[in-house]
C-alpha cells in the first residue's frame, strides 16, 4: 500500500491552550500531535472530514501517512503512522490523534487485528454445537513499515470442539515477526455450558470489585484535553477505543 498524503496545519499558541481542543472540534478539526525520532513534538490540527474519509474502512494502524505540515518551518513533510487515538464513546467522533514519526528502512513494533474466517462452518460449531471463544483479537508484531499487513487472517473451518489455536499456530510472512507469547490462545471452540460457567465467574468477580463511575460526554472530552497538553510540552508516553499502538 502506498503512503497516504495528508495535509495538516500547525496549531498556533492559542490553539494549544486549555479548552482549545474543544473549540477546534467545534470547528470540525481534530487536534493532533506529531512526535518521535528524538525531534520536538509538533501540535497540529486535521480537517475532520478529510481524515475520516481517508481512514474509513481501513485498518487504522497499518496506514502510513506523508504529512504535509502547513505553517511549520519550510512546510515540513513527515512520514508517520498512528500511534494512538481517542474517540467519543457515544458519537464515535475522533477526539485526538497521535502520529509517530518513522523511518521506512527501520523496523517498528505495532499491532494488527486478527480476522477469523469460516466461523459458521467450523466443525466444532456446525457439527458439535460449540461456541467460539476469542483469546486474542490482535497480534503484536515487528516489521518494516511497508510490510505492515492490514490484518492477519486465520481459517478455522477444521477447528473441532475443545481445540485451541495458539499464536504458534499462525503462519505469516517471513518479513513479519510475532512478538506475543507463542502459547497465548487466539481462539478456541468450547461447549456452551463452559462459556456460561465462565460468564458467571466473571460476573461474580465483577461484583466483588469496587466499580468507579464511568466518565462520559463532556468530562470525557476534558480528560482527553488534559491528556493531550502535557505531551505537547514534551511527549513522554502513549497508551489504549481510545486506540493505541504498542511501541
Amino acid at each position: 500500500m502506498e503512503n497516504i498524503a495528508l495535509a495538516v496545519e500547525k496549531r498556533n499558541d492559542s490553539e494549544i491552550k486549555s479548552k482549545a481542543s474543544k473549540r477546534l472540534r467545534n470547528k470540525h478539526y481534530i487536534p493532533a500531535v506529531v512526535y518521535g525520532l528524538k525531534e520536538e513534538p509538533v501540535s497540529v490540527k486535521i480537517r475532520e472530514k478529510e481524515f475520516k474519509d481517508l481512514v474509513k474502512g481501513k485498518s487504522i494502524y497499518s496506514l502510513i501517512f506523508n504529512l504535509h505540515i502547513d505553517g511549520a518551518k519550510k512546510n515540513r513533510k513527515e512520514t508517520v503512522l498512528i500511534k494512538e487515538f481517542q474517540r467519543n464513546p457515544i458519537t464515535r467522533e475522533f477526539l485526538n490523534v497521535d502520529f509517530l514519526r518513522i523511518q521506512m528502512k527501520k523496523e517498528i513494533e505495532t499491532t494488527v487485528p486478527i480476522h477469523i474466517i469460516n466461523e459458521e462452518v467450523a466443525v466444532g460449531i456446525k457439527d458439535g454445537g460449540g461456541v467460539l471463544q476469542h483469546g486474542l483479537r490482535e497480534l503484536h508484531i515487528s516489521c518494516f513499515p511497508a510490510d505492515i499487513p492490514d490484518y492477519i487472517e486465520y481459517d478455522i473451518k477444521d477447528l473441532d470442539m475443545g481445540v485451541a489455536i495458539r499464536v504458534s499456530d499462525i503462519n505469516i510472512s517471513d518479513k513479519i515477526k510475532i512478538l506475543n507469547d507463542p502459547e497465548e490462545v487466539v481462539v478456541s471452540i468450547i461447549h456452551p455450558t463452559q462459556l456460561k460457567e465462565k460468564e458467571l465467574v466473571a460476573e461474580e468477580e465483577a461484583e466483588e470489585e469496587v466499580v468507579e463511575p464511568e466518565v462520559i460526554g463532556k468530562e470525557k472530552e476534558e480528560l482527553a484535553e488534559e491528556k493531550e497538553h502535557p505531551k505537547e510540552e514534551g511527549h513522554q508516553g502513549h497508551q489504549k477505543e481510545k486506540g493505541s499502538r504498542e511501541k
